[in-house]
């Protein structure tokens, strides 16, 4: 097999986010095949570890963590003797020609090599402008997030002026594919998310775990404070089942002081962030996604692939392609705390309903083997001009 270089575009790369999580699974995938990869960070964390590799090399353009404030306009801001804001405009232009100059060195360094480069999040597309039509350049763009999420930020402006142009534009789902072609872009695609491992299951012993899993970030975008809710209204029907939180973040007082006025302390567990997510999957029964928006989960990606069914709110597109509701999993829309307490009761005491869509989930969950999903970037590889890869 053909060595190709592939160079993922991240804002942090050690964040510990959905899209970095997915960029180390292919990383890992590339490298095993024999490929050069390489990370190119806008930012990082200060003395935060990252999904990659050591041995991964990691290129960080901001190393003093520099956020570019918003561009404006000068004639009109000097008209109106804005010196200020006019001196700061200045200086961003300036630092952007600058990094700019910087990212084209650092490809430079592939000479007339082809480099397949992967920006993660359209943030980082401001300074990749430099080699943007470059012939050995293919740039592939994804957005990791719903339509509906990023309509809500400015990402979304981001995305159609500056993914039009890129040699291919990837979405998590079709519906999110489909809208973009509808704004005109001719250049759209779908790759799903990979899961990193896949575990068949023995229903049976999952089951007699009951304990149910969630996990990422608290924050109140994820909905755990209705996750603890609907428990509360499920817990005396199902009173041997406990509830298990993983990962950390600003709401966990919040949350904590929600589990305490449920009187739910011996029950309810923040388990904080794990670093062995597949055993904390392995030692559950099912898992409950309670998101107010998402894009295609890798939390409920995970969970398939432990054969556990699933429970989610109605939170984007990409639910529905990962669960199929009443076969592998249930769906309760944004915030219904009735209906998911009553989705709970329902595969907790139902075992045998629990193994049919056990057995389900880890079946369905071959599409997003990371097998599957890597052959799919090879054969996307070949399609934007890469030579054919055997395997």
């Amino acid at each position: 097999m053909e060595s190709k270089n592939i160079v993922f575009v991240i804002n942090e790369y050690n964040n510990h986010g959905g899209a970095q999580r997915v960029a180390s699974i292919l990383t890992d995938q590339f490298r095993a095949d024999g490929h050069n990869v390489a990370i190119l960070s806008i930012n990082e964390q200060k003395n935060v570890p990252s999904y990659f590799d050591s041995e991964t090399p990691v290129k960080v353009l901001h190393r003093d963590n520099y956020r570019p404030p918003k561009d404006i306009e000068l004639s009109s801001n000097l008209k109106q003797m804005k010196f200020m804001k006019v001196s700061k405009e200045l200086k961003r232009r300036r630092r952007l020609v600058q990094q700019r100059k910087e990212v084209k060195e650092f490809f430079e360094a592939y000479g007339d090599e082809e480099v397949f480069v992967i920006v993660i999040q359209v943030y980082g597309m401001q300074w990749l402008l430099p080699i943007l039509y470059k012939p050995n350049i293919k740039i592939i763009g994804q957005s990791h997030e719903s339509v509906k999420a990023a309509q809500s930020s400015r990402r979304y402006k981001r995305i159609l002026s500056q993914y039009r142009q890129v040699s291919k534009f990837l979405l998590l789902t079709h519906n999110d594919a489909e809208h973009f072609e509808q704004q005109g872009f001719m250049n759209t695609g779908v790759m799903y998310n990979p899961s990193p491992f896949r575990q068949l299951p023995n229903s049976v012993d999952l089951y007699r775990k009951k304990k149910i899993i969630s996990s990422g970030r608290l924050i109140p975008d994820k909905g755990f404070d209705v996750l603890i809710e609907a428990f509360a209204k499920a817990a005396a029907d199902v009173p041997d089942w406990t509830l298990h939180i993983y990962g950390d973040g600003p709401a966990q007082d919040d949350l904590e002081n929600l589990i305490r006025i449920f009187e739910l302390e011996d029950r309810v567990f923040l388990e904080g962030q794990t670093e062995n997510m597949e055993a904390a999957l392995k030692d559950s029964s099912f898992f409950v996604l309670s998101s107010k928006a998402e894009g295609l989960p890798m939390s409920l990606i995970e969970a398939q692939s432990c054969g556990l069914p699933c429970i989610s709110t109605d939170c984007a597109p990409g639910i529905r392609e990962i669960v199929e509701e009443y076969q592998n999993g249930l769906i309760a829309p944004v915030g219904d705390v009735h209906l998911l307490a009553r989705h709970i009761k329902k595969l907790a005491k139902d075992q045998d309903l629990f193994m049919a869509y056990s057995e389900n989930a880890y079946e369905s969950s071959m599409k997003f083997n990371k097998h599957v999903i890597t052959q799919e970037w090879y054969e996307l590889f070949e399609e934007l001009g890469g030579r054919s890869i055997e395997q």
